[in-house]
């Protein structure tokens, strides 16, 4: 090595590393410290030597080529760290400052944006809590607000030994609103009926929706009078009829009543009580009812046979009983009405009227129209192959008539059974005719367009009977067996059954009697002109097996039939009828 300081000339560096990279062509630079000694001081071999001073260098080594690259050497040169230093400094100070000036201007414009998320969360956590004790659509108390208040007004009259009600209101024939406006209409109603009811609360009174056209009010302090009272001025905002779309609808609800602590004294009971009352209401039609335990039907053994109802519907444990309808004339019978019965397991045969009422007022009452219509367009087929032409009739609901794929469902039964629709005869009444009349109407027109009978059951116990003859596809009127049953006893009745007889026969339609239970009114239905019977007095609803042995056995078109004499209905013999 050479070296500027003599004692060092010769010697070998102690950094081989570098000066092995250097060696490669690596320019290498490390920060070390030298020993400096005084002028004419030789370094000392052990330790420093006496007045040295120990220098923060630079240490670079540099490679040194030759041109014939047979040898190479190293440049190693150390300079004084202390001016780099200061050149550094001097370089990074103004940077560094301006990276501090510009993370302070950075921090201090967080500041609105922290603020404005700190706001987002704060509007989030209201929303969420506003969505989980209030109703969207109406801005009212939801159910889980509603049963809080209700424990608290519990509460607080124990305590003052005072009164609660609880009101439960339903809109009635909301559905077909929904069905035949919108959605969007239907919605519209809702908001503005929550906010008529509003105005006619006391400050400390509640109303909440539970949802539909579920409405809930919580009255504290409270007794039968100011509930009731309550009641007639929810009944006067209702009697302004609510414009929508343009149109101005008249709207009814009704409403039941629960009073703490006599009809329960939590909310679940209450709520349940007042939801009893205002079933009543609605089948009544009153409007208006308080719970009242004898009439509460809705008891744990009901509750379980709705379950029992909807797994009856999947398992096929229904059974179709047939009633025979029979020509006046020919004695033959014609054709059946199809009536449900269910076998349940444990209770026996029921009736519908146990478990019909259940399916309308839990949703049960489509499935349960579907399951009837199939079945008995099955057995027509089957009565068709074993070479018995008889028409089957079926009873449509109100969300039969209400559901504008109806027709294509009736079409793809028989298509699958091979039906003609000739031999289907669907049977609906007046009322349900009234629910929706345009929407109907296009049911009906698509069922009658394909070949499908239509009927109008109990005939007579409507206000428009002739408005629906005119405008719907009917074939036959079937008259209500009040009149009929009444007919030997009321002149009036009798006088009704005949006029609506020539009516029907007029029109070119097939007239139904019901309910004829003797020979006196099977001979006077005749003499009227009347084109069927079905009654007692011929058969009640049969199973299969003995709808087909009463047909196998009776003499239905064999027996003749004595015209009855001038100015009375001569009796017939019953053995004539009835096998």
């Amino acid at each position: 090595m050479y070296s500027s300081r003599p004692g060092r000339v010769g010697a070998t560096t102690e950094r081989v590393l570098d000066a092995q990279q250097a060696l490669q062509g690596m320019t290498v630079s490390n920060i070390t410290h030298v020993e400096l000694l005084p002028a004419g001081t030789s370094p000392a071999t052990d330790g420093a030597a006496p007045g040295s001073t120990v220098k923060k260098t630079l240490a670079t080594y540099a490679p040194i080529p030759f041109v014939d690259q047979r040898d190479a050497a190293i440049l190693v040169l150390y300079q004084d760290y202390e001016p780099i230093n200061d050149a550094a400094r001097a370089a990074f100070l103004p940077v560094a400052g301006v990276f501090e000036v510009a993370l302070l201007l950075m921090c201090v414009g967080l500041i609105p944006a922290l603020r404005r998320v700190t706001k987002r969360l704060h509007n989030q956590m209201a929303e969420i809590e506003r969505r989980a004790y209030f109703d969207d659509l109406t801005g009212l108390p939801n159910r889980t607000l509603f049963h809080q208040s209700i424990e608290a007004a519990l509460l607080e009259a124990r305590d003052d030994k005072e009164s609660v009600a609880v009101l439960m209101m339903d809109l009635d024939r909301f559905k077909e609103i929904n069905d035949t406006l919108g959605h969007h209409l239907g919605d519209a109603l809702l908001q503005e009926l929550g906010m008529r009811v509003a105005q006619v609360l006391r400050p400390d009174d509640t109303l909440a929706r539970l949802g539909g056209d579920e409405f809930a009010l919580l009255l504290h302090p409270a007794d039968e009078n100011s509930a009731l009272q309550l009641i007639n001025r929810i009944q006067e905002q209702l009697l302004q009829p609510f414009v929508l779309g343009g149109l101005p609808l008249s709207v009814e609800a009704s409403v039941g009543v629960a009073i703490a602590p006599a009809h329960g004294t939590d909310h679940a009971t209450l709520l349940q009580h007042a939801d009893v009352a205002m079933y009543v209401a609605k089948a009544t039609g009153t409007g208006w009812s308080i719970y009242d335990p004898e009439k509460d039907t809705n008891d744990a053994r009901q509750l379980a046979l709705v379950g029992e109802l909807r797994r009856a519907i999947e398992r096929k444990e229904l059974a179709l009983y047939f009633q025979p309808k029979v020509d006046l004339e020919t004695r033959a019978i014609s054709g059946v009405e199809a009536l449900v019965r269910w076998n349940h397991p444990e209770q026996g045969l029921l009736m519908p009227d146990v478990f019909v009422p259940l399916a309308e007022r839990t949703g049960l009452i489509r499935p349960l129209g579907r399951y009837v219509l199939e079945h008995a367009i099955m057995q027509c087929a089957g009565w068709r192959a074993a070479n018995l032409d008889l028409h089957v009739a079926v009873n449509l609901t109100m969300p039969d008539l209400l559901d504008l794929d109806l027709p294509s469902y009736v079409d793809g039964l028989l298509q699958r059974h091979g039906v003609p629709p000739s031999s289907l005869e669907l049977e609906i009444t007046e009322g349900t005719i009234s629910a929706d009349p345009v929407r109907v109407r296009h049911v009906l027109t698509g069922l009658g367009e394909m070949g499908v009978r239509l009927a109008i059951d109990d005939f007579g116990t409507g206000y428009s009977s002739l408005a629906y003859l005119k405008n719907l596809p009917v074939d036959a009127l079937k008259i209500d067996k009040s009149f009929v049953m009444n007919m030997e006893r009321d002149a009036s009745d009798a006088t009704i059954v005949r006029s609506t007889i020539d009516l029907g026969r007029n029109l070119g339609l097939e007239i139904v009697a019901e309910g004829v239970e003797s020979d006196a009114a099977w001979a006077a239905l005749r003499a009227f002109g009347c084109t069927y019977a079905q009654g007692y007095f011929i058969s009640k609803a049969v199973s299969v097996e003995e709808l087909e042995q009463l047909m196998a056995d009776g003499p239905w078109s064999t027996q003749p039939v004595d015209e009855p004499s001038t100015g009375e209905v001569e009796s017939l013999d019953r053995t004539a009828i009835v096998a």
